[in-house]
């Protein structure tokens, strides 16, 4: 055989290439030869290796088995998009804004990772998102999510052939009523602001006569005016779909904000309008919308409410809970007169 002339095969089975020039890996496998629009022969580069020998063994093993050599330039990005469209765009199933807004958020805090080739990475590259501790235990749970489910969707599609999201966690503890309570005299401080009209106080106080998560209360997708409750709620199973009595301290507010059509704000938006509020009202101490949750809990604690109404209204699993969380009338007006204790 001439010296640097192809392998020649059978019409369709690829062909090996010696490329010119002094190179380490000269012999180049070449597979899929297609015409494009111009009629021009175009293929995909199966690998380049150093010897004749070892690019015809390459070439026999696709032979035996071949693949979408597409995935071996898919970059975390490119994943990501096929796993979102699959799952939010062409399934079936119906899924809540706030949980797509979940995904969103999450693949967004995965920049580094976008443009990395995802049959690259490794599971130090996944933990490195992880141990990004400026973020809330509860984000980092949900960017751990979109990792099992990429991954998930990666490995049934033959993108990947391990799972590394296995072997990654989030190390920081979980912080979700970690924060400080609103003082009485505070408190006092933000209704005497709601009366002088200071703009968006109300926020505040919903927050902290609710006990919903900052985003959870923007998320809100069943709000009933008439028996005054809202059903909502994330990240665990027993927080999910729960329905909290609106207090009647409250419920002027939360009616004018449902009459204007919610909070059509973005999370960012919600905290600078929350910093704002409290500055206004002349409250020195700094607290976070968070900080609202876990006053909530003090006060209902304060008031004498029993741990199983606590956890009912906030979220928490109370170790009882049946797998279907069922709400009767009875249970709605038991959680009302907790509520109404504060």
């Amino acid at each position: 055989m001439p010296k640097g002339r192809p392998l020649r095969r059978t019409n369709g089975k690829g062909s090996v290439v010696k490329l010119s020039g002094r190179r380490r890996n000269p012999f180049e496998v070449r597979v899929n030869t297609r015409m494009d629009e111009r009629y021009y022969p175009v293929y995909d580069v199966l690998g380049r290796y150093p010897t004749r020998d070892e690019a015809t063994a390459a070439l026999l093993s696709y032979n035996k088995d071949p693949y979408d050599l597409r995935v071996n330039n898919m970059t975390f990005a490119d994943v990501y998009e096929l796993f979102y469209e699959r799952k939010y765009i062409k399934s079936k199933k119906t899924y809540s804004q706030s949980t797509i807004n979940c995904t969103k958020y999450s693949y967004n805090k995965c920049a580094p990772l976008h443009n990395r080739l995802f049959k690259t990475l490794r599971a130090d590259d996944l933990q490195t998102i992880l141990d990004d501790w400026s973020l809330s235990h509860a984000y980092l749970e949900h960017i751990m999510n979109l990792f099992t489910q990429m991954y998930a969707y990666a490995l049934q599609y033959d993108i990947v052939e391990k799972d590394y999201s296995k072997f990654v966690q989030v190390n920081k503890a979980n912080d979700d009523e970690h924060g400080i309570a609103f003082t009485s005299a505070d408190i006092e401080l933000l209704w005497q602001a709601y009366a002088s009209g200071i703009p968006d106080i109300d926020i505040v106080l919903i927050l902290l006569y609710s006990g919903w998560r900052a985003g959870e209360l923007l998320t809100l997708e069943n709000i009933d005016i008439d028996n005054m409750t809202y059903k909502g709620g994330s990240k665990t199973a027993a927080g999910k779909d729960r329905i909290v009595p609106i207090h009647s301290k409250i419920a002027d507010m939360v009616k004018s904000r449902y009459l204007d059509g919610w909070f059509n704000i973005k999370y960012i938006s919600l905290r600078r309008l929350f910093k704002n509020a409290i500055k206004a009202a002349g409250i020195t101490t700094y607290y976070t919308p968070h900080d609202c949750r876990h006053t909530f809990v003090t006060m209902l604690s304060n008031a004498g409410v029993d741990s199983v109404c606590i956890k009912r209204l906030v979220g928490h699993s109370s170790g009882n809970d049946v797998t279907e969380k069922i709400y009767t009338h009875k249970d709605i007006e038991q959680l009302r007169k907790a509520i109404e204790k504060i």
